[in-house]
């Protein structure tokens, strides 16, 4: 709500994290009364403790579905995997996860590791049983696997729902709609910022930079060129400077700013920066990930720890009319305008026959905009899309 002009803050990436299986329930209630009487469904869960762990909590994410039974779980971790059978209500626990499938047969499985090197080779061993898949963010690590990925599980009919999250939650749900329906008018440009702390670059990108391309492309459509820097401590980053992050991904350059072009003349600026003071470890009451949407009406904002806020004028600084700002509208009668707990938007996709709300072509898209960030630098020049190199520019 609305105080004096300033926004009250609740939702960020940290509220995600500490209320996890809520979350990832949260939706499922009332879509699961309109299912009562359905099959029920077998559901396992992959994970593995102290290497990619059980992701943002989707060893809960089956939770609060009437219909699934989650009835095993694979962790090599004997420890990892009690408590996560506990958390879960698994009745077996596995140290393979490919004995697991085996055994188990589940209709439902989900790769909730934080690991994308390891996605694909699960993903390919849970598709020889499952019905459908749930896949952690970032789908993979590179294209070419990613390709990989999207092959298998349209040849065998299999849909994946990927954990892009702000596909799922209601106030981003809210706000694309209004965008869509013109309510900030002509959208021309949009500034992105990664969180920026000590992952700031590449790490940055593939962590939580898949979020904001994802929700470009939900938002926009799919982008039509990327145009990109990269640099490692003020000059431009090489092939000799790709390094494995903080957390276990490949990365190059602790800088970058991309810029893609959508349809409509849209132009989205992402940028991660890395700074000599102490802009990437100084704490802030409010987190740097955050974007700005500029339209010919309004300007839509939202920032980490901070809800979203609307500006009622395309200018930040209109002394004239002196807008405030204040919360989104009410949501348009549109159902993608409602929010969807993960378990349940892949679940309607098993029984329907359509798509998650994240598919993995779309968990495709986020690495193929990665994708294009590397290969636009390395090859100092604008690149179009669908990328027709597709080799992993890394190496």
């Amino acid at each position: 709500m609305p105080d004096n002009g300033r926004m009250i803050f609740r939702t960020s990436r940290r509220a995600f994290l500490r209320a996890g299986p809520a979350l990832l329930g949260a939706a499922a209630g009332a879509a699961g009364a309109r299912s009562a009487g359905t099959p029920r469904y077998r559901a396992a869960i992959i994970g593995h403790t102290g290497h990619g762990d059980y992701g943002h909590g989707y060893d809960r994410v089956f939770a609060g579905l009437p219909e699934v039974t989650v009835v095993a779980v694979a962790d090599p971790d004997p420890a990892g995997a009690r408590r996560a059978a506990e958390r879960s209500g698994a009745a077996r626990r596995y140290a393979d996860y490919r004995e697991m499938l085996e055994r188990e047969r589940p209709e439902l499985v989900s790769v909730a590791l934080r690991q994308p090197a390891e996605h694909p080779a699960i993903i390919r061993a849970a598709a020889a049983c499952a019905k459908g898949i749930f896949c952690e963010k970032p789908l993979t690590e590179t294209l070419p696997e990613a390709d990989a990925v999207v092959a298998e599980v349209r040849a065998r009919g299999i849909p994946v729902a990927v954990a892009h999250h702000r596909r799922y939650f209601a106030d981003f749900s809210r706000a694309r709609a209004l965008i869509r329906r013109g309510y900030l008018g002509a959208v021309r440009e949009a500034h992105l910022h990664g969180k920026q702390d000590r992952r700031a670059g590449g790490e940055d990108m593939i962590v939580l930079g898949t979020h904001d391309f994802d929700y470009l492309r939900w938002c926009f459509g799919d982008p039509r060129w990327c145009e990109a820097t990269v640099t490692v401590a003020g000059r431009d980053a090489t092939l000799a400077d790709v390094r494995r992050g903080r957390e276990p991904m490949r990365v190059l350059g602790d800088t970058i700013h991309a810029q893609f072009g959508f349809p409509g003349g849209l132009v989205a600026r992402w940028s991660s920066v890395k700074t000599a003071d102490d802009w990437n470890t100084r704490p802030l009451k409010r987190e740097r990930w955050a974007f700005e949407m500029l339209g010919s009406r309004r300007i839509l904002a939202w920032q980490s720890i901070r809800e979203f806020g609307v500006l009622d004028s395309p200018f930040y600084l209109n002394p004239g009319r002196n807008p405030a700002w204040h919360p989104l509208p009410p949501a348009p009668d549109d159902p993608e305008a409602a929010g969807i707990s993960m378990g349940r938007s892949l679940l309607e996709a098993v029984q329907t026959g359509g798509r998650p709300r994240c598919s993995a072509a779309d968990g495709r898209w986020a690495i193929e905009m990665l994708t294009a960030v590397y290969q636009s630098h390395l090859t100092r020049r604008r690149v179009e899309f669908p990328l027709t190199d597709r080799r992993d520019p890394l190496g």
